[in-house]
């Protein structure tokens, strides 16, 4: 009701908080909803069967599965192990990112531990900055169980992962969770690579480590022996309009795993003699797969190729797991009569094939792509093409 235009600059800054702290209060009401969904999965028969709470909850957020499974166990330990922290968090003393990270610190540790842990954090995290707050969390947690370190390295340890995240300008973010040594091994190659510099090479040393960094993986992807999907080699692939290619329009393409590019980028790809060409005629207009056409392998790739290409990924709401490393699922079961046709197939990665076939997800698609799954709940989620904008 308030209109901010219409009050004055002391009045602002006390509506902002305000507001921070209604977040926060929701922020709480929400975790406690979450605790109460997480474990709770059910069959049709109401019997315990493999929990999918991370999928209805990541469909109906918006969220991956795995951010999904991240804001289910927060909730839960919130909810369980940190009671104080929550109240704050209601109450609007802190914010949902200061209670995350108090959670995630705590999440192998016991209940005394965690206890202490919290007691020592919550003395000021009022006037802490997430930043702040987060260094008294690391300061406490080894304070509190010093000789668990190595214990929890190796927990540590066991959550290692490589993330690539697309951004701005055709450009994409590459994070890795390492270990100390892993990471100073990494470095140590890169930057003896990256003191390699010819004449004329203008460059700067960081320009340059990036560059190696692609270029070991440039030569990697020629090995023969790197394992195969779907009778495949790894390959980069990129989608793009024939019109474009011939330079008759500047249509943006699509770079598998990442997303759209320009014209020009494509092209610059597509001008790689070490390339292999692939005909996927597309609609200019709404970019879908009109034929699909190659010679370079047996008929019977052709088929497992234009799907792989059509869909790019996982077609389970929010999954983004690459077509490529995904099962070839028959939407009507092929047991019951179904074609293999490219009308009556899709990717699902490994875990919603399971869950289409056993926990009582459903999914149709339409003539222009459009997937419409449907959760045991009967909630309904809309997954359009990836070139739909």
């Amino acid at each position: 009701m308030i209109d901010p235009a219409k009050i004055d600059g002391v009045a602002q800054i006390d509506l902002l908080v305000a507001y921070e702290r209604q977040i926060a209060w929701l922020h709480a009401a929400q975790q406690r909803v979450l605790a109460e969904l997480d474990g709770s999965a059910l069959n049709w028969d109401g019997k315990r069967t493999i929990d999918y709470t991370q999928e209805q909850v990541g469909a109906a957020l918006r969220l991956s599965p795995g951010h999904a499974a991240d804001r289910l166990a927060v909730g839960r330990i919130l909810v369980d192990r940190l009671p104080a922290t929550l109240e704050l968090l209601d109450r609007g003393e802190i914010t949902y990112l200061h209670a995350k990270n108090l959670a995630e610190a705590v999440v192998a540790l016991e209940e005394k531990p965690t206890r202490e842990i919290e007691e020592r954090v919550l003395r000021r995290a009022a006037d802490q900055t997430v930043g702040q707050f987060t260094a008294s969390v690391r300061r406490a947690v080894l304070a509190a169980d010093p000789r668990r370190a190595e214990q929890r390295h190796a927990d540590a340890l066991a959550e290692r992962r490589v993330v690539i995240t697309p951004q701005e300008d055709g450009m994409a973010e590459l994070w890795a969770w390492l270990p100390a040594e892993g990471a100073a091994l990494v470095k140590t190659v890169l930057d003896s690579l990256a003191t390699t510099k010819t004449p004329g090479d203008g460059r700067v040393i960081d320009q340059r480590r990036a560059d190696a960094l692609v270029d070991v993986f440039a030569r990697v992807i020629g090995d023969p022996t790197l394992p195969e999907h779907h009778g495949q080699r790894p390959a980069i692939q990129v989608t793009i309009a024939a019109s474009t290619l011939l330079g008759c329009d500047e249509l943006p393409a699509d770079l598998d795993g990442y997303g759209p590019i320009t014209a020009a980028t494509a092209r610059r790809i597509a001008s790689d003699e070490t390339g292999t060409w692939r005909r996927l005629l597309t609609d200019p207009a709404s970019g879908q797969l009109l034929e699909y056409g190659r010679s370079t392998y047996r008929p019977p790739r052709n088929l497992t190729d234009h799907v792989i290409a059509r869909d790019k990924t996982c077609v389970f709401p929010h999954c983004r797991r690459p077509a490529r490393l995904c099962d070839l699922d028959h939407r009507e079961d092929w047991c019951t009569g179904g074609e293999t046709c490219e009308h009556n197939l899709h990717p699902l990665c490994e875990r919603h094939h399971y869950a289409k076939h056993n926990a009582g997800w459903t999914v149709t698609r339409q003539q222009d792509g459009t997937y419409h799954w449907t959760a045991p709940t009967n909630h309904h989620y809309v997954i359009h093409p990836p070139d739909d904008t």
